[in-house]
């Protein structure tokens, strides 16, 4: 079990070497997208949800390996909070993102807030709707295409998605080289009464 637990470690580890790039130095909720990059937003556009999603993480270099992990996300209009799990239920990462930026808690394991911004640009990309998503991308334009969600920068596809609220579906990120596999295992509108 604990060498189970140090694979998943080890290979979102590597995931996070290879996935992320430096943050832009003028915000640093900014991930590299293409020839620019993506603003990360701190607001949920729509009724506030829950949801858990399990995620097969694999490189496009070795298609054959991959790894799982659940990340459960609570989306608000005033914060967006994701927690990052191993399949044994210990908790990788923290992240959440308000008006006044990112808070971040790590593992021992597992302690790059890069990691969790990328996590959250890929979310955003893929379920947040396109005329919002699009005003924060500072070069190319997401755009539906045969039920797809295409990111196009320069007539380059280099971000695609087929997932959504609550289906399943895969997340293509060609510039960074990895594929994931998002599956739905719970999706829930919450009570919006502030009382």
């Amino acid at each position: 079990m604990i060498g189970v637990f140090r694979c998943v470690t080890l290979t979102l580890m590597l995931f996070a070497v290879a996935g992320c790039t430096a943050l832009g130095s003028k915000d640093r909720l900014q991930v590299p997208v293409g020839t620019g990059y993506y603003s990360l937003q701190w607001q949920w556009p729509g009724e506030p949800l829950q949801m858990w999603q399990e995620v097969r993480w694999s490189q496009k270099a070795d298609q054959t390996k991959s790894r799982e992990f659940v990340v459960s996300v609570l989306l608000e209009n005033e914060r967006l909070l994701l927690v990052a799990l191993s399949p044994l239920g210990n908790e990788l990462f923290r992240s959440e993102l308000t008006a006044s930026g990112q808070s971040f808690k790590g593992s021992d394991f597992l302690d790059d807030p890069k990691l969790a911004l990328q996590v959250w640009a890929d979310l955003q990309l893929a379920l947040w709707p396109l005329e919002t998503v699009n005003v924060h991308i500072s070069s190319g334009e997401l755009q539906r295409e045969n039920g797809r969600r295409n990111l196009r920068d320069d007539g380059e596809l280099v971000w695609s998605s087929g997932a959504t609220m609550n289906t399943s579906g895969t997340i293509k990120n060609k510039q960074r080289g990895y594929e994931l596999t998002v599956n739905t295992l719970q999706y829930e509108v919450l009570d919006n009464d502030e009382n």
